[in-house]
């Protein structure tokens, strides 16, 4: 058997890392002697690195088209777990029959994004991922989604590392003794393929019938200590201000962090670094710029393709690779990052000179397609192509940059399809309306082939959330009429495709959180601020998207300068038919939902406003019948970090999400309704409200 494949079979009881690395950079692990270099080539180790980010359970793949070389548009699928695994195979065996060593990683973000996930949990992710023989995983924010407890089950289920360098989880009790979430991961290069280290050590022990007393006079005695490299994890620093539930985890500075593990790591006599993190490219180049020894960033967060996928209508993105000098002046570090939804795998060849520094590294993203093409985006078995006509197309297919054309892994399709399928299939309920074209949703205006006014499908889904908030159902239980509202891009997990619309697409797939909708009162200037601070973030290359806003009732012009700062104009309110100016001194009712009204995801001008006190109501469904909750005051804190979480305290009783008869999922809810009245919203324009121009 694959020694790979033995190991990763192992438990990993015999871990030797401490689960929290202090400021001292003291370890529980076993002290050990400087290692020397002798498995190394004259010219130094060379090894790849395949890595995928942000997965957020796509387990099938996802609708995709580009254009023939007619022009005309070919509809297609891409991507999908059994295509990784195919694909992560194949780089892996290019890799050993090279010679060189091979490290697949995962960048965070497994959790949330689909009908799977919301059906069962981290389980499919647990069975799904444990098949993929990944090496490690970096902490994604999403990775909290379902609470700690779950969490943990999946740290603890997992045959690979959960890696987290920067959090501090020794007061939390619930994750306090998982032993595979960790700082990091240190391989040794064993018969040319890299081993965690504590079972390469219990494997040389058990050769030399040595009791674990006597391992340091094991690695003393050994003759030519293998190459080791360290991979380590870093997860957002803000997390507290993202997620609602961390418990008593301390996140530590990024930066401060890195710098402090790299130098342990260095100390233990490790020269080939790998930091594996859930940053966002943006966050990552600066990373790389401020620390010095990291050779290599794994990145994730931001769903950055980078590489060139305008053929596929995904954008020019950053250039993949990209070395960032480190403060010393001296080293660089390559810096890359996979997309998002399974779609593509990240390869990169990394060599390093006789000194343990790196001298080269390049590589690619590759998006994974299916050889199913299609004449329109209902993609029905009459208008797939054949014969001479899918002959020649599936050769320009695969003539495409950065394409290939990839078969999924039948094992691992077979699981999903018996397995997981059918209970999905039965959960859709009833179909509310149609399409025969997709309908799209990107975070920032102007990438995924979208134009200046950005996500079609957001805007809807504001209009959705204004209609239910001012419908006679729902107006009783406010104090007076909803003015606008705002939704966050990343409050929205996909598009529609074309074809039947079931309430589970909405549900599942569309809107999957527990997002009850929020109505507070805030002034113009509010309102102003909000808009400026959360569109500026989205701006810089490779920042998350998530936190831009979209609107109903409510529209805005935002112009990039040339020198990176934001112009916001036209912001405006439709009231009885007219456009009317915000007034910075008026008060105004807002809607959005709970998570942004709290001030997660950098919409913190909204916690600042209730900071004393709110207006503020909190709807939900409650036995089938919408109930409102009064919010008294959002109260910011900073643990021991100075990492700021926000904390609701209720007038009277809090929210009961999670229990029998309550529905938190209400701005699901108000889509699947406003769709059910307006089954032909597909067919009529919607008016723009959002403007984004870019320098």
């Amino acid at each position: 058997m694959n020694l790979c494949r033995t190991l990763f079979a192992l438990s990993f009881t015999s871990v030797l890392v401490a689960c929290s690395l202090p400021n001292s950079a003291q370890s529980d692990r076993v002290s050990e002697p400087e290692l020397t270099q002798a498995a190394l080539p004259s010219a130094g180790l060379q090894l790849k690195i395949i890595h995928i980010n942000d997965t957020h359970s796509q387990f099938d793949p996802s609708p995709a088209k580009f254009n023939a070389a007619s022009g005309q548009p070919v509809y297609t699928f891409i991507g999908g777990h059994p295509r990784l695994l195919t694909e992560a195979r194949r780089l892996r065996e290019n890799a050993a029959a090279a010679g060189l060593p091979s490290l697949f990683l995962h960048g965070g973000d497994a959790f949330k994004g689909s009908a799977y996930f919301e059906l069962f949990e981290q389980k499919i992710n647990i069975d799904i991922l444990n098949r993929m023989q990944l090496d490690a995983m970096a902490l994604g924010n999403h990775e909290f989604d379902i609470g700690l407890a779950k969490l943990a089950n999946f740290a603890e289920e997992i045959n690979f590392p959960l890696l987290a360098a920067n959090v501090d989880k020794s007061a939390e009790p619930l994750l306090a003794q998982v032993k595979n979430l960790k700082p990091y991961q240190i391989f040794v290069l064993n018969d040319n393929q890299w081993v965690p280290e504590q079972q390469w050590l219990a494997a040389q022990q058990a050769e030399q019938q040595m009791p674990s007393s006597q391992r340091q006079a094991l690695l003393t005695s050994s003759a030519a200590v293998p190459v080791r490299i360290a991979v380590f994890g870093l997860a957002l620093e803000d997390m507290r201000a993202m997620v609602p539930s961390t418990g008593a985890l301390v996140f530590e500075r990024e930066i401060t962090a890195a710098q402090r593990t790299v130098d342990y790591l260095t100390q233990q006599g490790i020269q080939h670094i790998v930091a594996l993190t859930h940053l966002g490219n943006q966050r990552d180049l600066r990373l790389a710029a401020a620390v010095n020894g990291i050779d290599v960033i794994v990145g994730g967060h931001s769903h950055t393709l980078l590489g060139d996928f305008r053929q596929w209508h995904l954008g020019l993105q950053g250039p993949y690779a990209e070395r960032v000098t480190n403060p010393d002046g001296q080293q660089f570090t390559c810096v890359v990052q996979a997309g998002q939804f399974a779609q593509a795998v990240g390869a990169l060849t990394v060599k390093f000179d006789k000194q343990g520094q790196v001298s080269e590294c390049q590589g690619k993203n590759t998006l994974l397609a299916s050889k199913a093409l299609f004449g329109n985006a209902l993609r029905q078995a009459d208008s797939q192509l054949s014969g001479n006509s899918l002959t020649a197309t599936l050769a320009y297919l695969q003539s495409l940059p950065n394409t290939r054309i990839t078969e999924e892994d039948t094992t691992l399709r077979q699981v999903i399809d018996e397995v997981y399928l059918p209970a999905l299939q039965q959960a859709y309920g009833e179909q509310i309306s149609s399409t025969e074209q997709t309908i799209p949703h990107v975070r920032l205006p102007g990438t995924g082939g979208s134009d200046q006014h950005g996500s079609v499908l957001a805007g809807h889904i504001a209009d959705a959330m204004y209609n239910w908030l001012n419908s006679a159902q729902v107006q009783p239980l406010l104090a007076g009429p909803v003015d606008f509202s705002l939704i966050g891009a990343g409050n929205i997990r996909s598009s529609i495709e074309a074809g039947a619309i079931y309430e589970g697409h909405i549900r599942l797939e569309v809107l999957p959180f527990d997002a009850p909708l929020s109505v507070l009162t805030v002034t113009g200037a509010d309102v102003l601020a909000l808009l400026e601070a959360t569109i500026a973030a989205t701006l810089p290359e490779g920042a998350h998207a998530g936190k831009f806003p979209y609107s109903s009732h409510l529209r805005y012009t935002a112009t990039e300068r040339l020198d990176g700062s934001l112009q916001l104009t036209e912001v405006a309110m439709l009231r009885e038919g007219n456009w009317q100016a915000i007034v910075p001194e008026q008060q105004y009712r807002l809607a959005t939902t709970n998570y942004l009204a709290n001030g997660n995801d950098g919409w913190q001008r909204l916690q600042q406003v209730q900071q004393h006190s709110t207006d503020r109501q909190d709807l939900i469904l409650l036995n089938g019948q919408p109930k409102a909750y009064a919010v008294k005051r959002v109260l910011a804190s900073s643990d021991a970090k100075g990492q700021t979480a926000f904390q609701v305290e209720y007038a009277k009783e809090a929210l009961p999400c999670g229990n029998d008869g309550a529905d938190c999922k209400t701005a699901a809810q108000a889509m699947i309704e406003y769709l059910r009245a307006n089954p032909e919203l597909w067919h009529r324009a919607r008016t723009p409200t959002v403007t984004l121009y870019r320098n």
